[in-house]
């Protein structure tokens, strides 16, 4: 997480606020027991004032604190987050997330806990 703040978190008083959405999301999907955490969109960019943050989500096998789970799914200002099985979220990591609307491959995030 500090790596990630350090490069896309403190840009813009924009940029702050997104991470500190991001550090409330990743509480919440660790509380949860979200298995693996991927973010994209403009967030993962040099744009000094993105307009969200794009948030990919494995879900536990069996949640673990049901009430994080669906503050997660209720969602968190700045972040489009999307709880998925290992099905979804390997089709948006390795499809939809790893690639532009002009099919050109570009970056996303991991976040380690």
């Amino acid at each position: 997480m500090g790596e990630i703040d350090a490069r896309f978190g403190q840009m813009s008083e924009i940029r702050r606020v997104q991470m500190d959405s991001v550090r409330w999301m990743v509480e919440l999907a660790l509380r949860a027991g979200v298995r693996r955490i991927v973010l994209n969109g403009s967030f993962v960019t040099d744009i000094m004032e993105p307009n969200d943050v794009d948030c990919v989500l494995l879900a536990a096998e069996s949640t673990k604190d049901s009430t994080a789970e669906a503050e997660l799914l209720q969602g968190l200002p700045f972040l489009e987050i999307i709880l998925v099985d290992p099905v979804g979220f390997d089709q948006l990591v390795n499809v939809t997330f790893a690639s532009d609307r002009f099919q050109i491959p570009k970056g996303m995030i991991e976040v380690a806990p």
